[in-house]
């Protein structure tokens, strides 16, 4: 064997290490028993060439190729090199997701219910995980509306928390701690008072049968009072109108100096004569007054 064909060999041997690994870097393995299936992406959001596909987090293959689906750049169409072990439902869908938080993407088969089984070369349907960007983006405005109201917030804060609001508030605190220092001084009295209380409203509820029955007893004594109060007054007023009726017969039956009055007319017309004489002579000793009285300063004067 020549010395240029032995140069020859090694470089084609050198080659192919090169190329190997570089393949395999790139998660491909020559020596691998893989099957290839395609899916049609709207986009890849980032998917590499060799990223991983993963079935419920164990790795079953690679992504082996991404190039646009056709001449109007509209879809990617993705290659996936899966072990010729791996057994796919049709409908199932290829999700491309985030396998950490550095943005590192991978494929996840997502199997179908299908009992129906793809072929190598088939076509499976594509799905992309929604990211943490896009979720958020409806949120994005209230964010910034959330983010102005705060700045105008704080503005309105540091405004009214002015140094006459800090002195006053200061002086709140202070008349409050002056307050609850005066309760707390107070809370033995208070305390003493409520025990006051409590034990004089045991002693009522214990002592409950005693007051009613001393309530039921001057109850029954202010009736029996009143009744014989209102007895002794209908007893006299009984006598009274019985005097009355004894004097007020004999009036009538002409017994008495009144009742001869009121019986006996020749009484009345004499005692009406003796008025008239009386009344006379009081008009005679008014107009003649000496007739009756004689009196002298030098003595008794002879007619």
């Amino acid at each position: 064997m020549s010395k240029e064909l032995k140069i020859g060999i090694i470089m084609v041997i050198v080659l192919g290490s090169v190329i190997w690994g570089v393949n395999f870097l790139k998660g491909k393995n020559f020596f691998s028993n893989t099957k290839n299936y395609y899916v049609i992406y709207d986009e890849v959001n980032g998917l590499l060439e060799s990223n991983g596909v993963f079935i419920k987090g164990y790795k079953v293959g690679h992504v082996g190729d991404i190039d646009f689906s056709d001449k109007t750049l509209k879809k990617l169409r993705v290659v996936l090199a899966i072990s010729s072990d791996v057994k796919i439902p049709a409908e199932s869908k290829a999700r491309i997701y985030s396998v950490d938080l550095l943005g590192t993407k991978a494929v996840e088969l997502l199997f179908s219910q299908n009992e129906k089984n793809l072929k190598p070369g088939d076509t499976l349907v594509g799905d992309i995980e929604i990211s943490v960007v896009k979720q958020l983006e409806p949120y994005k405005t209230q964010a910034y509306k959330l983010l102005n109201s705060m700045d105008s917030l704080s503005s309105s804060i540091s405004r009214i928390f002015n140094s006459n609001t800090v002195k006053n508030l200061h002086e709140t605190f202070k008349n409050i701690k002056v307050t609850t220092e005066a309760l707390a001084k107070s809370s033995d009295a208070i305390e003493g008072s409520f025990s006051n209380i409590e034990f004089i409203t045991r002693n009522l509820k214990e002592n409950n049968r005693q007051i009613n029955e001393i309530l039921k007893n001057l109850e029954s004594f202010s009736d029996t009072l009143s009744k014989i109060k209102l007895q002794k007054s209908i007893n006299e007023l009984n006598k009274t109108l019985e005097g009355t009726s004894e004097i007020l017969a004999n009036i009538k039956s002409g017994h008495g100096t009144l009742g001869k009055l009121v019986t006996n007319d020749s009484l009345y017309n004499a005692l009406v004569r003796s008025i008239s004489n009386l009344d006379s002579l009081l008009i005679d000793l008014k107009k003649r007054p000496n007739r009756y009285v004689h009196f002298s300063l030098f003595g008794k004067k002879n007619k």
